[in-house]
């Protein structure tokens, strides 16, 4: 079984390509914000703001903190605010599979 994350880490990084449905073509989030969610280990919901790294490509990433890797699976929900403050989210969401920290 292939994982994509480990608890525990504080090194690893979400990385995503935001991408028109209809088009399949890159989103330019210049002016943008994008945010991650999920739920925690209690269910409630969390909220990061992700970093664009390359607008033009649609390319955004966030890199978790102590703690936000939650075992066995995770769903992530991207929200993408444009600078008109129109809202778009993913139709499915990101699921990755994470194993617990041996120790």
């Amino acid at each position: 079984m292939a994982y994509d994350l480990v608890t525990g880490d504080t090194g690893s990084i979400l990385q995503v390509t935001c991408k028109d449905n209809d088009t399949s073509t890159a989103i330019n989030l210049t002016g943008s914000t994008v945010k991650a969610r999920w739920e925690d280990a209690t269910g409630a919901v969390v909220t990061k703001t992700m970093t664009v790294t390359t607008a033009a490509s649609g390319i955004a990433q966030y890199q978790f903190l102590t703690g936000e890797i939650i075992a066995p699976k995770m769903k992530i929900e991207i929200e993408i605010t444009d600078s008109g403050s129109k809202v778009v989210s993913n139709l499915a969401l990101i699921e990755l599979l994470v194993r617990e920290q041996l120790g």
